[in-house]
């Protein structure tokens, strides 16, 4: 708590800083007793911070790890104002994050991909929960990352960014592209096999889609 309330004292009136996010992506297992939850802790953070600075906006993201369907059983913060619900988007996961934490065979999209034939409809389901949160409480959505990995296989890695984004945008959301420049596994400056770790000479098609929303 002392920590968010040194970070709101310091950024107080900074234009430079929109918004405070609580916690990157929490995961709680078995809370202890007499121990606050996620969303307990998420409230008093808040609380502490609007003390302090009434103007920023106040991130939040469900548990566990600030996926779409936790927002099926996470209540919005009460009595605290001008907070943003955010949750990340990398779903299918054996899709998005083939061939990072072991080898696998190239997985496609759109294609049947874990028995179920994953399309922009398919995400859009996947996404029901945000929008089911949206619509029943009013709130302002951050999709705050998503990504596929760069090595997809053909245009799949393009396909699945334009569908989310898509999505997205139809629903009004923010949204933020992970990642710039952190690893060259997610970078749309990359293109080519694991071992391609140079950067393309020229833009990528997954740069190329990203920058035609950004100019909007």
């Amino acid at each position: 708590m002392r920590a968010w309330e040194m970070l709101a004292a310091r950024y107080k009136g900074n234009k430079a800083v929109w918004a405070y996010d609580l916690l990157n992506e929490p995961c709680e297992g078995v809370v202890a007793e007499g121990v606050m939850n996620w969303h307990q802790l998420a409230t008093e953070a808040a609380r502490r911070i609007r003390g302090i600075d009434a103007e920023r906006a106040i991130i939040v993201e469900p548990a566990p790890w600030g996926s779409p369907e936790a927002l099926d059983w996470f209540e919005p913060l009460e009595g605290i104002a001008n907070v943003v619900y955010s949750v990340h988007m990398y779903l299918p996961h054996s899709f998005t994050h083939q061939g990072v934490h072991r080898e696998s065979a190239p997985i496609f999209y759109p294609g049947e991909i874990d028995g179920k034939f994953w399309d922009k409809a398919q995400l859009l389901k996947a996404l029901e929960p945000v929008i089911r949160f949206q619509n029943d409480h009013c709130t302002h959505i951050y999709i705050g990352e998503f990504s596929v990995i760069r090595w997809a296989p053909g245009d799949s890695a393009r396909n699945y960014l334009k569908d989310c984004i898509e999505i997205f945008e139809e629903h009004g959301w923010d949204w933020a592209y992970h990642a710039f420049r952190e690893w060259d596994g997610w970078s749309v400056e990359h293109t080519g096999p694991k071992n391609a770790t140079q950067r393309a000479d020229s833009p990528t098609d997954r740069l190329l889609l990203l920058m035609e929303y950004f100019r909007r």
